[in-house]
């Protein structure tokens, strides 16, 4: 593996640590690489969040894109599907970078 891949791998880590320890900060239960079965299979999550709020149990998704790219449309629907397809209460693409703006 080359130096510049390991670095890249180490920053999308620390990202997604980081906004895994925002959540914990806040008071919530949070955890990184998660694997969840859903309807249609299994998917891994970067964190997945669980708290409650008024009584009521919640768990969030969240995808930590540490890309030098634009997060694209095909990316945001199929995090969706995931959402869908495995009860998530609410999903957070949270990026390095912007999002395609749709024309």
């Amino acid at each position: 593996m080359s130096n510049h891949k390991k670095n890249i791998d180490t920053d999308w880590y620390n990202f997604q640590e980081e906004i895994c320890e925002h959540f914990k900060n806040l008071g919530a239960n949070a955890k990184t690489n998660v694997t969840v079965e859903g309807v249609r299979g299994i998917s891994n999550i970067d964190v997945v969040v669980e708290s409650k709020y008024l009584g009521t149990d919640f768990k969030w998704f969240v995808e930590a894109k540490y890309w030098n790219s634009n997060v694209t449309k095909e990316i945001v629907h199929a995090f969706f599907t995931v959402l869908q397809n495995t009860g998530a209460d609410r999903g957070f693409i949270i990026s390095k970078k912007v999002f395609n703006q749709v024309q």
